[in-house]
């Protein structure tokens, strides 16, 4: 591998490496961020929850205490007219005293400012709307006021005494959360934190002044699925570019090998003409000089021009094959209907270094190109004569409804080339040393033509050695 590419390919993996290093720390970064705005919300919502339940506990409790106030059996609510301060005085009494504390109490209202001389159901309710709104506040404040011992008794046991119920705090919880499109299941007050739970802080739902605090804490499971919902887009974002770098990399990386191993067969092919050529060369070379040095009869002269003949006709079989597999995809296949046995009957005399058995169906016709069918032909029977060692050299042709068999008895194809045979260029390694002529395009100029007609080619190995190259047609 030559030093630039290698180096192309070096930075090629740091890009990657860099690009991916980044998505990971901002998908990182994105988690742990989420994970703390997610501890934030969970925190807030429990604090949100436990006030929600104070206010619905006092207005729960003021509702109470508006019935209570309407009891008249509990409760009497008189007014008279003070001439002295020109305002209503209200009087609330306890209707049935106990024997310690105080049981009436009277003030005037600031917001009931007219005269009133007597208690009517309006000016009742009126009154307690009034009242009501006073203790409201004052319990927002945490305090409660005795205004009579019975209705500070009232107040005490219902705001104080009473605790808020942990499920009421639940439910609200659970509202809160998915008014803030947290879905992730919880539990509520557990005796210990489980590994991969988060917690909330502990919250006071006491009653401010009751007493003793008793806390609340909420407790979750590790809000992966929150998260990812979250950052569903910037996971998805990150993903296609980690896999669009990946493969721009993949892309680049087979360019690069595949111009490599391009470059190592166009040099190989080279090496491989340059020994094609220089042969035949070297030999009408000599042959001229020696025309030129030596004074010849005209039959040494005969000889010598059909030494020149010869190899000149190699030198035009090798430009022409080479040209050839150059222009196959600029060619236009005539199709046409062609007898493959007779087609084939007419290249075995040309083919005198190897025995050619036909065994094709006499009325088998394809439609195809009858020139380029030659060519192939000739091509599977020209390699399976070079490439065979044996003394009996033999190529079967047979066929299977549309599809014709090459067998040989020549040396085979190992395995692990079988994939690569078809490739422009190739050779089966031989440490660099080719006793037989080739410049590894004949069997790709065989897959091209075979792909050219619709067809297709491919290789197997024949019993006891060989190989089987087997060419199938659209029926």
């Amino acid at each position: 591998m030559k030093r630039n590419t290698l180096i192309a390919i070096l930075l090629l993996c740091a890009t990657i490496l860099m690009v991916v290093s980044l998505q990971l720390y901002s998908l990182i970064s994105g988690y742990k961020m989420e994970q703390t705005i997610f501890q934030r919300k969970i925190n807030d919502n429990l604090k949100q929850a436990v006030s929600t339940s104070f206010q619905e506990k006092r207005l729960k409790v003021i509702s109470e205490l508006k019935e209570y106030l309407n009891d008249t059996s509990k409760v009497e609510i008189t007014c008279r007219w003070s001439e002295k301060n020109k305002t209503t005085i209200f009087t609330i009494a306890d209707a049935g005293t106990s024997k310690s504390g105080q049981h009436q109490v009277s003030f005037s209202k600031d917001d009931i400012p007219e005269r009133i001389d007597s208690v009517t159901p309006d000016v009742r309710k009126r009154f307690i709307a009034s009242f009501t709104e006073d203790v409201a506040y004052e319990l927002q404040k945490g305090t409660v006021w005795y205004y009579t011992q019975n209705v500070g008794n009232f107040l005490h046991e219902k705001y104080f005494e009473t605790p808020i119920p942990l499920n009421e705090i639940e439910k609200t919880y659970r509202q809160k959360l998915i008014a803030d499109y947290i879905f992730e299941p919880f539990e509520l007050n557990l005796t210990e934190k489980a590994p991969q739970q988060i917690a909330t802080q502990k919250i006071n739902k006491t009653i401010p002044g009751a007493g003793n605090p008793e806390y609340v804490q909420a407790f979750f499971k590790n809000p992966y699925f929150y998260i990812i919902r979250k950052r569903s887009v910037a996971l998805i974002g990150s993903l296609f570019l980690v896999l669009i770098s990946v493969a721009t990399f993949s892309y680049m990386l087979k360019t690069f090998l595949s111009q490599q191993k391009l470059n190592e067969q166009k040099d190989q092919l080279i090496t491989n003409i340059t020994h094609e050529l220089k042969t035949p060369l070297t030999t009408i070379q000599v042959t001229a000089e020696a025309m030129k040095s030596f004074d010849l009869n005209k039959e040494e002269q005969h000889n010598y021009l059909d030494i020149i003949l010869n190899h000149t006709k190699n030198l035009d079989k090798i430009t022409t094959e080479i040209l050839t597999e150059a222009r196959l995809g600029q060619l236009n296949p005539e199709i046409k209907s062609v007898n493959v046995s007779a087609l084939i009957n007419e290249l075995i005399p040309v083919y005198d270094n190897i025995e050619i058995s036909n065994n094709i169906d006499s009325s088998l016709r394809i439609n195809t190109d009858a020139n380029l069918l030659a060519k192939v032909f000739g091509n599977l029977i020209d390699n399976a004569a070079k490439y065979n060692k044996s003394q009996n050299k033999k190529v079967i042709i047979s066929n299977t409804e549309t599809t014709i068999s090459i067998s040989d008895n020549g040396i085979g194809i190992p395995d692990s080339n079988k994939e690569q045979i078809f490739e422009r260029f190739f050779r089966v390694p031989t440490q660099d040393i080719h006793d037989v002529r080739g410049y590894g395009i004949g069997l790709s100029y065989v897959k091209q033509v075979m792909k050219l007609l619709g067809g297709k080619v491919e290789l197997k190995d024949n019993s006891p050695q060989g190989s089987i190259f087997s060419l199938t047609f659209p029926k």
